[in-house]
């Protein structure tokens, strides 16, 4: 059989096959429409089949956040400048269409929230509560509405486009995710700019070389880089979640002191205490490093509390790539110490780990070197009060303004020592512990005097 007949024998066959699937879903639609129509006829309440948020009775009510897009993205609508958005005819035409939608009388869907992007539109849209038996429709009509006096409108002004199929939507279920998605339109413009702008800090930086890095790793990062420079001085906290929330104020605000004074706090930010910490940077616009495990993609998309940030220039967030066939929790945990020897390559740098393990009465401050790489615990300015105990010579050798101030009962890790062991004296193995002389592994020491159990030749007496 030639080439062309096999072709063709197959093209039959699907065909085939596609008609009889076609013909299976036409017939299930009808009897499924023929059902409910059925349902509506005897008086009875049908099954409501809701497309979107599956479990959520749309009829009392909902906040949905709206995005619908030009078609191949075209920037029809105006460029930004800045925070705000330069609107062309067709933006204005756009805006008006939301507006007249707005207005309408009796409608059960309301706008409350918009933004018009040069090639896409965000709003937020109040559903009333309704006795309609398909609420989300009433959602589909202001939107095809919008759609089409925007496109009308714009065509009168000279400019024709077309837009992208549908819409998303999402659903808004408390107050706080009403306030970030209003923050989110408002920002829209900022984070178009960081993302598309000449500077452009969104895009990601890949890969990312500085001398706090080994040159063996894989590093990305976005935001200003300037807060990884080497003369910069870093604190890589980490927090345990032993930490009571009754710790955080105390720990946060050593915390806060060290930012005022010039130090960059860098962290994963993923424990409470650490979220804390990083919400009280924020409250005071002071810089810090976001550290995670996952890899950045082409160009960064912060959060909604992040845009500012960016925009002023006060983060900056890093990623190392990991072998695919380590787990997330060993992902997690070796960004922690990889953000202690970056933060102690150079500038004077430490890491410390704060945490309340083993009972203890207040927040133990223990700092760190690079762990696993080889190098002496770096000098810096974790200093403490003077009730404290202080850590080792080379930490007190350079003291930055603004050093962390913490509590009684801090300790200096050495160089391959882990928080909660004993230092190890010279020639001492780790396996073993300090002897007197003749005493033996395992037995306790003597105290002057002392004879052991048995008699004073140190044997067993006989019976």
């Amino acid at each position: 059989m030639s080439r062309a007949a096999l072709q063709a024998a197959r093209g039959s066959s699907f065909a085939n096959q596609t008609n009889i699937r076609g013909s299976k879903l036409a017939s299930q639609a009808n009897m499924s429409r023929a059902a409910l129509q059925a349902a509506r006829g005897s008086g009875e309440s049908p099954i409501r089949h809701y497309r979107r948020f599956h479990g959520y009775d749309y009829s009392r009510g909902a906040s949905l956040f709206i995005t619908f897009a030009v078609r191949g993205r075209w920037p029809v609508f105006g460029w930004v400048e800045g925070c705000k958005v330069a609107l062309s005819p067709a933006g204005q035409a756009a805006v008006a269409a939301i507006a007249a939608e707005n207005r309408r009388p009796g409608g059960a869907v309301r706008c409350v929230s918009s933004i018009v992007m040069p090639d896409h539109v965000h709003l937020r849209l109040v559903l009333a509560p309704t006795n309609n038996p398909e609420p989300l429709r009433l959602v589909g009509q202001f939107v095809s509405n919008v759609k089409r006096w925007a496109r009308v409108r714009a065509a009168e002004a000279g400019a024709v486009f077309e837009w992208e199929e549908n819409y998303h939507d999402h659903i808004c279920v408390s107050r706080f995710i009403n306030e970030k998605v209003d923050a989110y339109i408002g920002y829209n413009p900022l984070k178009y700019t960081l993302m598309h702008g000449p500077d452009a800090p969104l895009k990601v930086r890949e890969p990312f070389f500085s001398p706090r890095f080994p040159d063996d790793e894989w590093w990305t990062a976005a935001g200003n880089s300037d807060l990884l420079a080497p003369e910069r001085k870093i604190a890589a906290v980490s927090i345990s979640r032993s930490l009571r929330a009754g710790d955080f104020p105390a720990v946060v605000e050593r915390l806060l002191a060290a930012a005022r004074g010039g130090w960059v706090v860098a962290s994963t930010f993923i424990s409470p205490g650490e979220i804390a910490v990083r919400r009280a940077l924020d409250a005071e616009k002071l810089p810090c490093i976001v550290a995670k495990p996952d890899p950045l993609k082409m160009v960064y998309r912060p959060h909604v509390d992040e845009t500012a940030a960016f925009a002023e220039g006060r983060l900056v967030v890093i990623s190392r790539e990991c072998a695919p066939e380590i787990t997330r929790y060993d992902a997690w945990h070796g960004m922690v110490e990889a953000l202690a020897a970056m933060a102690a390559a150079s500038g004077g740098g430490a890491g410390a780990y704060i945490h309340r393990k083993g009972g203890l009465p207040a927040p133990k401050w223990e700092f760190r070197g690079p762990m696993g790489r080889g190098r002496e615990t770096p000098p810096g300015g974790l200093k403490g009060h003077p009730a404290q105990v202080e850590p080792g010579p080379a930490l007190r050798q350079h003291e930055p303004p603004g050093g962390l101030k913490g509590h009684p009962g801090e300790q200096s890790l050495q160089p391959g020592q882990h928080p909660g062991e004993q230092a190890l004296q010279p020639g001492q193995h780790p396996v073993e512990q300090s002897r007197q002389p003749g005493q033996h592994p395992g037995e306790q020491a003597l105290q002057p005097g002392q004879h052991e159990q048995g008699g004073p030749s140190g044997r067993p007496e006989c019976t």
